[in-house]
């Protein structure tokens, strides 16, 4: 993956777990992660040159306002 980062700009990343993963080591080194659920979102800060915080992890709250888990391929809060 090849992303050009300018300053002061905003990037959204769609990606498979391993990836998301990797982020979450790089933003908390001493961190374990969870579980990467299917359409979680994650929002990382990089700040500096390289630096890297987390600020949200795994949230599922968005298919739950569509209703998407309870009518979507039999999914649920546990899928993935």
């Amino acid at each position: 993956m090849l992303a050009v980062l300018i300053a002061g700009e905003r990037v959204i990343v769609v990606s498979h777990g391993g990836f998301i993963r990797a982020l979450y080591k790089w933003a908390c080194p001493n961190g374990k992660p969870g579980k990467v659920l299917n359409t979680c979102v994650s929002v990382f800060h990089l700040y500096g040159e390289d630096k890297w915080t987390l600020k949200v992890w795994g949230d599922v709250s968005h298919p739950n306002e569509t209703g998407f888990l309870e009518s979507g391929f039999g999914g649920d809060r546990n899928s993935g």
